[in-house]
C-alpha cells in the first residue's frame, strides 16, 4: 500500500512548475525578523516591486492611519505603518494572485480562496494577542497561507474531485476526509510541503499540515490551534464557503486549550468584519 507521503512525492515530481511564493516577500520577511535591519533596507526592497510599492503608499495614505501630510516615500510608509504591518503587507500581496485563482474542485469563484485567506489571517492575528501568543506576524501568515495546498489540488487533480465531492455527501463527512479516501492525502499536507519547499520555517509547515485537527499532531502547537479556530471563524462569517465549508467543525478542545470564551470568538468577529473588507480594497488592484 503506498503511503500518503510517497502519493504527495509522486504529484509534486509530475509538476513541472510549482507555485513560487514571490522573491520579495520573502525579503521582506526575513528583513523584518532581522534585528540588524532599519527602515532604508525594508524600504529598499520593497521598492524593487512596483505592485507592492503602490500598495503600500496606499494603505499609509488610507484615512485608517490618519496620517497629517501624505505620504509620498516607502521609508515614509513603514515608520508609519510599522515592520508588522508591512510585513504583512508583503506577504499578502505578494500571495493574492496566487491565491485569487478560481478553484472549481472546491466550488470557489475567482477571489474566493484569497478572500478566505486573508480573513483567517486577520482572525489569527487578533487572536492571537487574545491569547498572549509572542509571535503575532507568524499567526498572521499562518492563517494567509493555511488553504494553500486547495491551489495545487484543484488545478492538477480536477477529473478527481466529483470522486471527492460524491464521498463527501454520501458519507457525510468533512471535504478533508473524503480527499484522503479518493486522493489518498489533503490539502493540508500537500499545502505544508509547498511551504517546505519554499524554505518556510517549520512553525508554519506544521500550522498548515494541522490546522484541520491540530490535536492529531503527536505535538500539538498553539499555532495550529489558532489557525484551525481562525478558519472555522471565517467559515462562520460565510467567507469562502466552498465545497467543504458547511462540514467543518470546530474542536472544542482546542478552545478550551486556547482558553478562548464564546465572547472571545463574537468580539473577534466583531472586529475582523470591520476591517476585512476596507483591507482588501486597500489591497487590490
Amino acid at each position: 500500500m503506498v503511503d500518503s507521503e510517497s502519493r504527495i512525492q509522486e504529484l509534486l515530481r509530475q509538476l513541472k512548475d510549482l507555485p513560487a511564493l514571490p522573491d520579495v516577500a520573502l525579503q521582506v520577511m526575513k528583513a523584518a525578523d532581522d534585528d540588524r535591519s532599519n527602515v532604508s533596507e525594508i524600504a529598499r526592497i520593497i521598492s524593487r516591486d512596483q505592485s507592492l510599492t503602490t500598495r503600500v503608499l496606499r494603505l499609509a495614505n488610507s484615512s485608517h492611519y490618519g496620517a497629517i501630510r501624505t505620504i509620498s516615500t516607502v521609508s515614509d510608509a513603514v515608520v508609519l505603518l510599522g515592520l508588522r504591518t508591512v510585513r504583512n503587507l508583503a506577504m499578502a500581496a505578494s500571495c493574492q494572485e496566487l491565491l485569487a485563482a478560481e478553484l472549481s474542485g472546491y466550488y470557489l469563484g475567482r477571489g474566493d480562496l484569497w478572500r478566505h485567506s486573508y480573513c483567517a489571517a486577520l482572525v489569527a492575528q487578533s487572536l492571537s494577542a487574545r491569547v498572549k501568543y509572542p509571535v503575532a506576524e507568524e499567526a498572521f501568515v499562518a492563517g494567509l497561507l493555511h488553504d494553500v495546498g486547495k491551489v495545487l489540488l484543484s488545478v492538477h487533480l480536477r477529473a478527481k474531485f466529483n470522486q471527492v465531492v460524491y464521498a463527501a455527501n454520501k458519507r457525510r463527512v468533512p471535504f478533508i476526509d473524503a480527499e484522503r479516501e479518493v486522493l489518498g492525502f489533503d490539502h493540508a499536507q500537500v499545502g505544508a510541503r509547498m511551504l517546505e519547499k519554499w524554505n518556510l520555517p517549520v512553525s508554519l509547515v506544521h500550522a498548515v499540515r494541522y490546522h484541520h485537527a491540530p490535536l492529531s499532531s503527536k505535538q500539538p502547537t498553539a499555532l495550529a490551534c489558532l489557525v484551525h479556530v481562525a478558519d472555522v471563524v471565517c467559515l462562520m462569517l460565510g467567507v469562502g464557503l466552498g465545497a467543504d465549508g458547511l462540514s467543518y467543525p470546530l474542536d472544542p478542545r482546542v478552545l478550551d486549550l486556547l482558553k478562548l470564551s464564546d465572547a472571545d470568538i463574537e468580539a473577534t468577529m466583531a472586529e475582523v468584519s470591520t476591517s476585512a473588507g476596507a483591507d482588501l480594497k486597500l489591497l487590490a488592484g
